[in-house]
Formats: structure tokens, C-alpha cells, sequence
């Protein structure tokens, strides 16, 4: 349990099997094998022996309590929830079941029955961060901002510290259109953290948002240009020049609104999520193209080079699209 605590997971579990090769049917040592397990995600390994040890002793609220965590990773929902129930009707004034209801039938998508049993974690542990963030993620799935952030606060004042809490506030900000705010979260809850990949994840996600923002903002400069430059593009006139530099500034203008109030420490990690991700390098450059290319109408006056903004824009929106959906079905 010591080796748990101190997160040598690989120590603790090799330190369960010696004592369980003496005593194989100790339902404690197999109920924490199971959790050691959990906590290492591997729920495969650890469900047979919360089951094992449910066998042993069926009374004891926790090792139902470890099975429920394990089949929700596994995402067997409905068993899951099944088995958490049963945890809290054997325990129901343990706050650590109460979390754990919580967790699974968030999971499972029950959402209000999950807000439920948030709040009667909290009611059993009101100094519990821990119960506080659930409350929050659970009134966030309902869409009730309001409720998450006071909880999502509360959990900050009872535990400064949570880089999960700090993340989840930063991500109903963004979410809530305080983008500015949010990255500052986000930077807050990585050095909170560093190790936590979740962060360089949702910054990732932040940075896509922006280029669609942008991308976005060269649909009417664009039309613009092309209409200003008449019916023969290919030849300079001073409309397409005016064209594209009122766009250029409007743009420019309009960038500068969204990112002003970025703190100084966002900036490694959005190179951080540019270097992670190769297609979003990709389309920040087609972005730059798109500028240079108005940047050229803006010289030469010939409206031609608008035209090939479409053609970039075109096939940003295509990688866009490639990329979403392989990663959706990765995530399955």
C-alpha cells in the first residue's frame, strides 16, 4: 500500500504476487492487486482479481467499489454501474464509493443520476476537492456552467494544487468563449503538473479552434478581392490593390483582438503543440500562404492571387476533415 501511495506501481504489484504466491486466496491482497492494477490502466488484468476477491468475501464494499473503476475502463457501462450501486448500498455513507458512483455513471452517461451522487459525495466530504471536481464535471455534461465553475473554484480553494481542477476550469473558459483566460489555465495547470499529457492535448485542441477562426476570416477578405479585381484578374487594378490591404488589415485587426490578452507563458505551449502535430504545422503554413498570397494582390494589384487562396483554403479544409475523422476512429 506504501509503494501505491508513492506511485511505484511496478514494485507494488510485484510485491502482491510474491505475498499472494504464499496466500493466493487472501481476498485483500487480490482487492489490492486489483487496485494497483487499476491505477497502472490495466483494467483486463485487474478485473479478474477484484472478482476473485469479491468470490472470497462478497460483503466488503470496496472490492466492489475496485470492479466498478475497472469494468468502466473497460467500458462495460451498464456492469459497471451495476457494481458501484452495490458498493453504495453496502457503504452508502462512504464518500470514496459516492466518488467513485460519480465517475462511472458520468462514464456512462447518465448524467443527472451522476450529479446526484457528486453532490452526496460532497454532502459526505464537503472539504473533499476531490468531490467538488465531480460536481463540477458533472454540471458541466449537464450544461450548467454556472454550477461548474462555482465548483470547479471551490475544489481550487480547498486544494490550490489540483492541476485537474485548473485544467477543467480552463477548459469550460475556452468553452465559454474566455479563450484568453483559458490558455493562461491551461499554462497554469501544465507547470502544476508537468507530466500531465492532457494539457498539451486540449492546447492542441485550442490552437486547431484558432485556425478554423482565421481560416474563417479569409472566406470574406477573399470574396472581396476577387470581386474588386473585376472580371480579368490576371490584370493589375488598383480596386483588388485597396481590396486586399483593407482585408489585410481587418485581419490583422481581428487576430490581434482574439489573441491580445494571451499571457507571456502560452507561447511554449503552443510550439510545443505545433511540433507535436504535424498537420496543424501543416495548416498554420497554409495559413501563412493565404497571407503572403494577399500580401501579393495588395503589391501587384492582380486579383489572380486571391484566387489561389480559395485553392489553399480548400485544401486545409480537406486536411482538417482527414484529420478528424482518423482520429475519431482511433479514439473508438
Amino acid at each position: 500500500m506504501h509503494l501505491r501511495l508513492l506511485h511505484r506501481l511496478d514494485d507494488a504489484e510485484r510485491t502482491l504476487r510474491e505475498a499472494l504466491a504464499t496466500s493466493p486466496e487472501d481476498p485483500d491482497l487480490l482487492a489490492e492487486l486489483a487496485w494497483v492494477l487499476y491505477l497502472a490502466e490495466r483494467p483486463a488484468e485487474g478485473l479478474p482479481a477484484a472478482e476473485a476477491a469479491i468470490a472470497l468475501a462478497p460483503g466488503q464494499a470496496h472490492f466492489h467499489q475496485y470492479r466498478a473503476a475497472l469494468l468502466s475502463d473497460l467500458k462495460r457501462h451498464h456492469d459497471a454501474v451495476q457494481a458501484a450501486f452495490t458498493a453504495r448500498s453496502l457503504r452508502p455513507d462512504d464518500p470514496k464509493i459516492a466518488r467513485t458512483c460519480a465517475r462511472v455513471l458520468v462514464r456512462a452517461g447518465r448524467k443527472h443520476e451522476a450529479y446526484e451522487a457528486a453532490r452526496q459525495a460532497v454532502a459526505l466530504e464537503p472539504e473533499s476537492a476531490f468531490s467538488h471536481l465531480l460536481v463540477a464535471d458533472a454540471a458541466d455534461e449537464l450544461r450548467d456552467r454556472v454550477t461548474a465553475r462555482r465548483a470547479y473554484e471551490e475544489a481550487l480553494r480547498l486544494d490550490p494544487q489540483n492541476a485537474m481542477a485548473r485544467h477543467d476550469l480552463a477548459v469550460l473558459d475556452i468553452n465559454t468563449g474566455h479563450l484568453a483566460r483559458g490558455l493562461r489555465g491551461l499554462v497554469e495547470a501544465g507547470e502544476l503538473d508537468p507530466t500531465m499529457p492532457i494539457v498539451l492535448r486540449t492546447v492542441t485542441h485550442v490552437v486547431w479552434k484558432l485556425s478554423w477562426r482565421l481560416r474563417m476570416l479569409f472566406i470574406p477578405a477573399t470574396i472581396a478581392c476577387v470581386v474588386a479585381s473585376g472580371a480579368q484578374p490576371d490584370e493589375p487594378t488598383w480596386s483588388a490593390r485597396t481590396a486586399a490591404g483593407f482585408s489585410l488589415l481587418a485581419i490583422g485587426l481581428l487576430a490581434w483582438w482574439t489573441v491580445r490578452g494571451l499571457p507571456a507563458g502560452v507561447r511554449p505551449a503552443v510550439l510545443a503543440a505545433l511540433r507535436a502535430d504535424g498537420p496543424l504545422r501543416v495548416t498554420y503554413l497554409g495559413i501563412a500562404a493565404c497571407l503572403l498570397l494577399f500580401l501579393a494582390v495588395a503589391v501587384t494589384g492582380f486579383g489572380l492571387f486571391a484566387g489561389l487562396v480559395w485553392l489553399v483554403l480548400g485544401l486545409l479544409g480537406v486536411l482538417a476533415l482527414v484529420v478528424g475523422a482518423v482520429r475519431r476512429l482511433r479514439a473508438r
